[in-house]
């Protein structure tokens, strides 16, 4: 929440009665600022600038730096609505400029934690911090607890952006520390929900989920739908790191249900993303389409409705340049018509003024047109390059990179025939036996964090994974690019992957609760290569040599990497592999064949004579 929304927490300091200015003067300033605040409390945005116009114009007649400051911070503030944030930078630093030469420790601290909440909504969060820290360094002289609770809010949010976890926490509990020595629950329960977000991001979902859930009991029976709604997506998300699918679903679905009823787009697509993975981590494919499909509709609504604020904007400055333009016509109407007796002899000058004036407004509203699609147009284009960039997030996912730029380019991926490449097969040795020892969700987790772990291996390793059917899983190597390394590569990975398993083995033996054992099987030979039908289509691979790997790993034995007679004669002077031969096996379906078991001097000297698997001829 603090992360979307950085606390600017200005104070203005407007202490008229303070300053030596006659009552008058006092009353039209104050009358000025007066009409701001009631504009802008009614959403009115364009007669509170000008009305704050007005109070800086006052401000600079009566020659005060610090009325004028303070008056340059409130019409930043104004100028802020109004989605100027160059005029509402330009404001503050001018602001800045006067509270420094007064020496002005106050108002310095407040101007440089309003700049920096500025760069941080437009997502510099570089500067933003260099910023906080800056007041920061100011406020510890008074040392305010609200104060200093607003700037480590700031800080910590900033530096979770920039990915200083562990400073970002840090900050996040000194603001907790405070908000609780004064008592503000709500306050409370937002640092309970950073802590909680920043905790995830750096993996420890126990403690993720402590937060979250304190979080959400103090907001519980409060009239506040959408902290509520924020917090319940963040569990969510704390459980989809962790692989709890079923835990994800429910807080992301009672987090869109509360997001449908205050009506944000925003949470709602954040809501949807969440969904979309739960679903496809259970394999619910219709649901994560379905998911998918929303949040695509809600980012367009987003879009759209940013679209619409932007429409509004450019025409409330057009609206505002019109009444600049018209005041302008009246004062010099006005000026005409007290001086046109007396300075006769000064009509052509004047005119020529006037015609002056129109051609540099008329000069200013082109630009100021300009200036305003030019910076629709750019954040138009940075919205769909991030959609462009989450598709393809999408499309990589499915299919190998290579593949996904000839199918994005042309429509389709023609299949080839790729020589050399070496497949590698994994299968749960008595899966069917085993699986009567778990329950569905732990099975399904359990082989879920099996394949995850293989997963990274292929990737450590430069192997392509192919697919998982069932508890088996296959992968190529020297599929995507020639590699005379294809084999030693997938022999390694399949070593990683056996002693990954066997570790498993030893964590649940310790726990008393049963695991898997696995045989990997490895050939290398030629393969055609190529994509499938219209919907739903996944990158395959096809030829003898995908039958004599999987013939590989069944005749092979628990706990070993079984290879082919082709991917021996690759690797026989690979160093660092130790090689059993096993002779000619009886091959289902194949007949016998010459086969070998591999493993490195490591395993070879630390484990006991090895058994063979099928009829030895």
């Amino acid at each position: 929440m603090v992360a979307r929304f950085p606390h600017i927490a200005i104070c203005c300091g407007l202490m008229l009665s303070a300053i030596g200015l006659c009552a008058q003067d006092r009353n039209v300033l104050r009358s000025c600022l007066d009409s701001c605040d009631e504009a802008e409390q009614s959403g009115a945005y364009l007669d509170a600038l000008r009305f704050a116009d007005r109070a800086m114009k006052e401000a600079e007649r009566l020659g005060d730096s610090t009325m004028l400051a303070s008056v340059l911070v409130r019409r930043s503030e104004v100028r802020q609505k109004n989605g100027d944030l160059n005029g509402s930078l330009t404001d503050l630093h001018d602001a800045l400029s006067l509270y420094e030469a007064a020496a002005n420790d106050t108002g310095r601290a407040d101007v440089l934690n309003a700049i920096g909440s500025i760069h941080h909504y437009d997502g510099n969060f570089a500067r933003a911090l260099g910023y906080y820290r800056r007041s920061l360094d100011l406020r510890k002289a008074r040392a305010v607890p609200e104060e200093m609770a607003v700037l480590y809010g700031n800080l910590g949010s900033a530096m979770e952006q920039l990915g200083e976890l562990d400073s970002a926490l840090y900050y996040h509990r000194a603001n907790l520390a405070i908000r609780k020595g004064l008592g503000a629950p709500s306050w409370i329960a937002v640092c309970y929900a950073n802590l909680g977000e920043c905790f995830d991001k750096m993996g420890e979902g126990d403690s993720a989920r402590h937060y979250l859930e304190a979080s959400l009991a103090l907001l519980e029976g409060k009239d506040d739908d959408y902290r509520r709604s924020h917090v319940l997506r963040l569990l969510g998300m704390v459980h989809l790191h962790e692989g709890a699918f079923a835990d994800a679903v429910r807080h992301c679905r009672r987090s869109l249900v509360l997001a449908t009823a205050i009506k944000s787009l925003l949470l709602k697509k954040d809501c949807y993303e969440c969904l979309y993975q739960a679903y496809r981590g259970q394999g619910r494919t219709t649901e994560a389409l379905q998911a998918l499909e929303a949040h695509g509709r809600a980012q367009d609504s987003l879009f759209a409705v940013e679209r619409g604020k932007e429409n509004i904007r450019i025409e409330m400055e057009y609206q505002f340049e019109r009444q600049q333009l018209a005041d302008s016509l009246a004062q010099v109407e006005a000026q005409h018509q007290a001086e046109v007796v007396y300075q006769q002899r000064l009509t052509t000058e004047r005119d020529q003024k006037r015609l002056f004036l129109f051609g540099t407004v008329a000069v200013l509203m082109v630009a100021g047109g300009l200036w305003s699609r030019l910076h629709h147009m750019r954040r138009s284009r940075n919205i769909i390059q991030q959609e462009r960039d989450r598709s393809d997030r999408l499309l990589l996912n499915i299919l190998p990179k290579p593949i996904a730029d000839e199918l994005k380019a042309t429509g389709r991926a023609q299949a080839r025939e790729v020589e050399g490449v070496s497949l590698l097969f994994t299968d749960f040795h008595g899966f069917t036996r085993m699986s009567e020892c778990f329950a569905a969700q732990e099975l399904v987790a359990e082989i879920d964090r099996c394949f995850r772990a293989f997963d990274a291996i292929s990737a450590r390793h430069g192997l392509e994974k192919i697919k998982t059917i069932g508890d088996a899983y296959m992968a190529a190597s020297g599929l995507l690019h020639a590699d005379p390394h294809s084999a030693a590569k997938a022999i390694r990975a399949a070593l990683e992957m056996q002693a990954w398993v066997r570790a498993r083995a030893v964590e649940l033996a310790e726990e008393d609760l049963p695991c898997f054992c696995m045989r990997v099987g490895i050939h290398t030979g030629p393969v055609i290569a190529g994509i499938v039908g219209d919907t739903k289509f996944q990158y395959d691979v096809w030829g003898d040599t995908v039958n004599t790997a999987a013939h590989m790993e069944s005749s092979g034995a628990v706990g070993e990497v079984n290879i082919s007679r082709a991917t021996h004669a690759m690797v026989m002077h690979e160093p660092g592999f130790v090689f059993t031969p096993r002779g000619m096996v009886m091959a289902k379906g194949k007949g016998v064949m010459e086969m070998y078991f591999v493993g490195t001097h490591a395993v070879q000297n630390g484990s006991a004579d090895r058994a063979t698997h099928g009829e030895v001829v």
